[in-house]
């Protein structure tokens, strides 16, 4: 092969790369954004799925990459063993929220029977059935305490 054919040959894949790599931004940029509402309401389905004890009902609400690390049992048994919580909160706040393309952020407040409250960050990303939820992290440390002026 003449190096004219291998210099040809390597432009047109460095080309067809960074074609790929444009059109993939353009398809992530043309998601639109969710309102805070269609947010929350999958995090409130997904909680009161938890707290009935609907985990077959729960699990779709995860995306799709959640869903090919954890089969439909383990998903449970992470919820039970690591996220108790969730299957007990009475109340739910919501904080900060944050879009960029086909992610988003939410601060959630989940408030237990005896009025400790625990934070988590939920992240979302937008998949062909809506927006899913991709993950969820404690925020800070897990020290659990009453707020002041809330009953029991």
């Amino acid at each position: 092969m003449s190096r004219r054919i291998k210099i040809s040959l390597l432009l047109f894949f460095t080309a067809l790369c960074g074609a790929a790599v444009i059109a993939t931004h353009w398809a992530r940029e043309r998601v639109p954004a969710p309102s805070e509402r269609e947010l929350f309401a999958v995090v409130n389905r997904q909680l009161s799925d938890f707290r009935t004890a609907n985990f077959d009902s729960a699990y779709q609400h995860a995306a799709a990459g959640v869903q090919q690390k954890f089969s439909r049992a383990r998903f449970e048994l992470m919820i039970e063993r690591d996220f108790p919580p969730m299957m007990e909160a009475e109340h739910v706040e919501f904080g900060a929220v944050r879009v960029a393309g086909g992610q988003a952020l939410v601060q959630v407040f989940l408030t237990a029977p005896d009025g400790t409250v625990r934070a988590f960050l939920y992240s979302f990303t937008a998949e062909k059935g809506g927006w899913k939820i991709d993950g969820v992290q404690p925020l800070g440390p897990q020290r659990a305490r009453p707020v002041p002026g809330l009953r029991s």
